[in-house]
């Protein structure tokens, strides 16, 4: 669609382009990254016109773009641009009606039935259908914008160039613009090339993208050109992380500031206090931790400071548990969104609590068990018997730095131990007789300071994951012999 071969150019004397080459194809979305003064608008204005070209050439459809004349360019070419001054005081729906100008046939260049049915859809689609008789100053900078795009649309280009076209929209408006363009794109096979600043919302929208350095493109490629972690702290000198978006397949960027870096020291012992009754267990933190767990609400990897395991009736309807659980939390002035929660029929005055040091790691461990829907997992999935009061949460508290691999390796130290302190027990599962692995509803919670150096790992290799493994054995030892003895009185 558009090809560019070793584009050099700039300001009078100073060259910023230096000669670039990029190729995109027809029906493309193609976004173009980089930081404030890397050449992102010169290269916008060189393909533009609006800059004249030292060296090199733009070809559009094969053909260079300086033999189309301006009506043949407008035609193909559509550009929305971050200004949106207009110079004369024309209502919106004229602002979009000058679209269709390379359309319109004869001298007079009247608008068309089909002009008119282009602008009415254009004005639906993004939404500025109740401004048409309103003058264009007088709406609102993200209005204006939505106007222009609708202006661009009824052009109905094959290419349309965006230099920051959310520059001034707010996140609602971004995405509806951004899905609207989308779905032009695969609709009616739309290219389109968008200088764009949010990382994020390039990787949602863009199909591939170009990263500009100082004036010449340090990569090229798909989405997947934002898990290069020093690549683009290289171009943007900041701290970078890429994370996979939880619910479509493409990357996001987490920036760290320079403070976060640098934590006041503190004691472990001096962070939490812990609050216990017969309806729940609060373990609140000065700060929040790093935490990976399978809680009913708070699950996942999260930041959190409170943690929470509440106390429900043998018969406990468990039809709406996430919803009981923030209720419960409002209840007691405990900020859910900020908590993990588990729930277990367990007496909660036999919870265990063990707080160790080792190998000079502060520890805690909280542990409260029931064996009555102890499961052996390996075996044949069956209907169970009618469920019993047993279930194993445990709580585990680290003053370490773990990467989000060592989180998982935490968590895996943690199983292993409590699995080891069942098979030491005898506990066995009702409907095989063999030994079980956990109960049914098993909750598990680890949570991390991520105070010092980062660890990789907390396996059974590590001392981080011995220590994890030898506190939650013990504690739950402790709780299941509780249990059982309750139940033996």
């Amino acid at each position: 669609m558009i090809k560019i071969e070793d584009l050099v150019g700039g300001y009078a004397n100073t060259t910023i382009i230096n000669g670039v080459h990029l190729e995109i194809e027809q029906g493309e979305f193609f976004a173009l990254l980089g930081p404030n003064g890397s050449g992102k608008t010169t290269l916008f204005k060189l393909i533009t016109g609006q800059l004249p070209i030292k060296k090199g050439e733009i070809l559009l459809s094969g053909k260079p773009i300086s033999s189309f004349s301006k009506l043949e360019k407008a035609k193909k070419v559509a550009v929305l641009s971050q200004e949106v001054h207009v110079s004369f005081d024309f209502t919106v729906e004229e602002i979009i009606s000058l679209g269709r100008y390379p359309h319109q046939k004869g001298v007079l260049k009247q608008l068309s039935k089909k002009d008119w049915q282009v602008i009415k859809e254009v004005m639906e689609i993004t939404k500025v259908s109740h401004y048409r008789k309103t003058q264009f100053r007088m709406i609102s900078g993200g209005e204006k914008q939505r106007v222009l795009l609708a202006k661009a649309l009824a052009q109905e280009p094959e290419l349309l160039l965006l230099d920051e076209p959310t520059n001034h929209l707010d996140i609602k408006h971004t995405f509806q613009m951004l899905d609207l363009l989308k779905e032009r794109q695969q609709s009616m096979g739309l290219t389109i090339f968008a200088i764009l600043h949010d990382l994020n919302v390039a990787s949602l929208y863009a199909d591939r993208m170009a990263l500009l350095h100082n004036g010449a493109f340090l990569d090229v490629g798909g989405v997947n050109t934002l898990r290069k972690e020093g690549q683009l702290k290289k171009v943007y000198e900041v701290e970078v992380n890429t994370q996979s978006h939880p619910t479509v397949p493409k990357p996001q960027l987490l920036m760290t500031p320079n403070h976060s870096l640098h934590e006041e020291p503190f004691y472990f012992k001096d962070l939490y206090k812990i609050e216990q009754n017969d309806q729940y267990i609060h373990v609140q933190f000065d700060k929040p931790l790093r935490t990976i767990s399978n809680g009913v609400i708070g699950e996942g990897i999260q930041w959190v400071n409170h943690f929470c395991n509440f106390h429900v009736k043998k018969n406990y309807n468990c039809s709406h548990p996430k919803q009981d659980i923030r209720m419960w939390m409002e209840i007691h002035d405990i900020p859910y969104e900020q908590a993990v929660g588990m729930m277990t029929a367990v007496k909660l005055k036999d919870m265990v609590v063990i707080e160790k040091v080792i190998e000079g790691i502060a520890m805690l461990v909280i542990v409260t068990a029931g064996v009555g829907n102890a499961v052996d997992i390996t075996t044949e999935a069956k209907k169970r018997r009618k469920t019993q009061v047993g279930t194993i949460n445990t709580m585990v508290f680290v003053d370490a730095n773990f990467s989000d691999g060592a989180l998982v390796n935490g968590y895996m130290s943690a199983t292993e131990a409590k699995v080891k302190a069942l098979q030491e027990l005898q506990i066995k599962d009702p409907d095989s007789n063999t030994i079980a692995t956990g109960t049914s509803t098993d909750a598990l919670l680890l949570a991390l300071t991520q105070n010092g150096k980062q660890t990789p790992y907390a396996g059974s290799g590590t001392d981080v994951g011995k220590g994890i493994g030898q506190m939650v054995y013990d504690a739950t030892l402790k709780a299941i012999r509780k249990y059982l003895e309750r139940v033996k009185n």
